[in-house]
This record gives C-alpha cells, sequence and structure tokens, in this order.
C-alpha cells in the first residue's frame, strides 16, 4: 500500500507542474498547489484490541518522518466552486502508552487523506469579502503496525468516510497597502463513519507575481469515533505551499 500511495502523490505533483502549461476554458479560473504540511499526531488508536494513545508534535516526530506530499487542486466558474485536497503522511513515535496489557513499543502510521467540496460563492457585507457555502466528502485511509517489547507486532488497516459541510469565507488583509493578500480560513463539520469529523484551517494567500500565488497557515483535522470507547484522532500543524493560478 505504502507504493501505492507513494505512486498517487507523485503522479499529483507532476499533475500540478504541468498544469501551468495548460490554458483554462473560458470563464473558468484553476488553482493548483503543492504544499508540505508540518503535522503532528494526538489521539489514540485500538489496534487488534489493544488501545494506544500518542500526544507528538511534528518537531517531535521529525526524525521518524519519511517524505510525504500534499495537494490542492481548485476551480471557480461564475459563483460554483470545487476543490480537492490530498495528504500522503507516514508517521511513527515510540511515546506511546498501551492498555494495561502492555507498557511501551511503538507505532508506525501512514495515512492518505483526501477531501473533495463543491459550494457557491456569495458576497460579503464589505467590499471585497466573500464567502462559500459548500458541501463535500473527507475519507481517511489509514495504516497503523503496532509493536509491543515482547516482540509482538500488530497491524490493523481501514477506512474512515464522512460527510462534510463547509464555510469558507475570504477577507481581504490591508487592501490599501498590500495588493494581493487575503485571509482564507476553512471551517468544516461532518459526520458518517465517525461520531464527529471537524475541520479548522486558517490561511493567508498571497499573489505573489503573475500566476503565482503563496499560502501559509495552520490547518487542524480530527475524528470522533462512534465505539464505546470514545476514541479520537488528530492531525494539526503549519501548512505551506506555492502554486499556479490560471
Amino acid at each position: 500500500m505504502k507504493s501505492t500511495m507513494a505512486g498517487w502523490v507523485a503522479m499529483l505533483w507532476m499533475g500540478a507542474a504541468c498544469a501551468g502549461f495548460a490554458q483554462a476554458p473560458a470563464g473558468w479560473n484553476f488553482e493548483i498547489t503543492p504544499y508540505v504540511w508540518l503535522a503532528g499526531l494526538e489521539g489514540d488508536v485500538s489496534v487488534n484490541g489493544r488501545s494506544v494513545e500518542f500526544d507528538k508534535s511534528y518537531g517531535e516526530l521529525f526524525d521518524a518522518t519519511e517524505p510525504s506530499g500534499s495537494l490542492r487542486i481548485g476551480a471557480q466558474y461564475q459563483r460554483l466552486v470545487v476543490g480537492a485536497l490530498v495528504d500522503h503522511l507516514s508517521l511513527g513515535t515510540d511515546e506511546i502508552e498501551v492498555d494495561p496489557r502492555a507498557r511501551g513499543g511503538s507505532l508506525e502510521s501512514k495515512l492518505l487523506l483526501t477531501e473533495v467540496l463543491a459550494g457557491y460563492r456569495v458576497d460579503g457585507w464589505s467590499e471585497g469579502q466573500t464567502f462559500v457555502l459548500g458541501a463535500g466528502v473527507r475519507n481517511l485511509h489509514a495504516e497503523h503496525d503496532l509493536a509491543l517489547p515482547g516482540g509482538e507486532i500488530f497491524a490493523r488497516e481501514n477506512d474512515v468516510t464522512d460527510a462534510m459541510l463547509f464555510v469558507l469565507p475570504s477577507v481581504p488583509v490591508l487592501p490599501s497597502k498590500i495588493e494581493g493578500l487575503r485571509f482564507n480560513p476553512v471551517l468544516g463539520i461532518g459526520a458518517g463513519d465517525s461520531k464527529l469529523a471537524h475541520e479548522l484551517f486558517p490561511q493567508f494567500q498571497y499573489r505573489i507575481a503573475g500566476a503565482v500565488t503563496a499560502r501559509l497557515g495552520y490547518r487542524t483535522v480530527g475524528w470522533k469515533s462512534k465505539d464505546d470507547q470514545e476514541s479520537t484522532f488528530r492531525m494539526a500543524g503549519l501548512i505551506a505551499g506555492i502554486g499556479l493560478t490560471f
């Protein structure tokens, strides 16, 4: 599965590079932005009946983090907005708390997070301000490998798919002094396989020159499961990328 994930991410990055030479159809506007998400992990998961708790920032996980890739794709036609986010992360930690049957060990997690969205843009109450009201689907494919001190190794692979509602405000920042700078947060909430799925993604967008756009923000996505243990899982960290608009 690891090679499959890496292959998909590589294809998406190649698509982002090639898209800069494409011409958008009349009336359409596109943005393709490869980016880096410095995400840490927090929460607890169940692997073969064993509950594992962890809380590691990106800085603490850095030495165990494998190369990953992320891509944002967006398109607009008049007031119609569609988009997708794809993230592949491979993270690990040996500082975990396992249920009373075992202590210590290590947890390796390979994650493929995909979001798709369709929405409608409405004008705000001030000049240049807009809101996108949208709905979509978020899927998390996760592979967890738990190694215990006694040499036992357990694995779990699962998918979590949730229907999501999104609000995407867009507000110009200091328009009289800085041209092309906007604040574009993303707020999302949903449910499905999860009891609760959520996302908070404040970010700044800046048009550097011509078709080149930069994004910088802090993204948090999380889940609360439907099982009796009320397990949770959260990824959060800085996110930055430079993309193309056409």
